[in-house]
């Protein structure tokens, strides 16, 4: 009923597509590939297209902001312009619970993206992205391994084909 409902007011959801109870979707700028899933409390801030392509998961409670504000000066650190730009999870990729991610970000094919991470730019195909901190102290989404690109048996989770994994700095 949910799919059938956001079709009607303008998103594009496959029919394959699943749209959890609980989500707070300000607008219907949204499209979802087959066999996509936005799990229940995520919330999504309407500002710009959210796009979920075939087979992305997202897990419960994430936050897409598709919008935000220039610094202002000391008087208003909050500008009163506004940055807008769309969100888009590839194919295959995985979000999992309480993540948020910022305007303008690409989440590339095949990645999986840790419990509350922070993503502010876009990510690189295959790889797994940790909250991790910079020399600086900034924390925000990191690659932490290069993830398999084999076929996976779902059942016992192996890699059909030898894979090498490899931890990235």
């Amino acid at each position: 009923m949910r799919r059938f409902l956001l079709n009607f007011i303008g998103a594009k959801i496959h029919p394959t597509a699943t749209v959890r109870h609980s989500c707070w979707l300000a607008s219907a700028d949204v499209v979802m590939g087959r066999n996509a899933m936005l799990n229940s409390f995520a919330r999504y801030d309407g500002s710009a297209r959210l796009t979920i392509e075939d087979n992305a998961r997202v897990a419960s409670g994430v936050t897409f902001t598709t919008s935000s504000h220039p610094f202002g000066d000391w008087k208003r650190r909050s500008s009163p312009l506004i940055i807008v730009a769309p969100i888009t999870i590839k194919e295959g990729s995985w979000v999992m619970a309480d993540v948020t991610i910022n305007q303008g970000v690409t989440i590339a094919e095949g990645c999986m993206i840790g419990a509350k991470a922070l993503v502010v730019e876009d990510t690189e195909p295959h790889g797994m992205y940790l909250n991790m901190a910079s020399p600086g102290g900034a924390v925000r989404a990191r690659r932490y391994k290069d993830l398999p690109v084999g076929k996976v048996d779902a059942h016992v989770g192996r890699v059909s084909a030898p894979v090498q994994l490899s931890v990235v700095n």
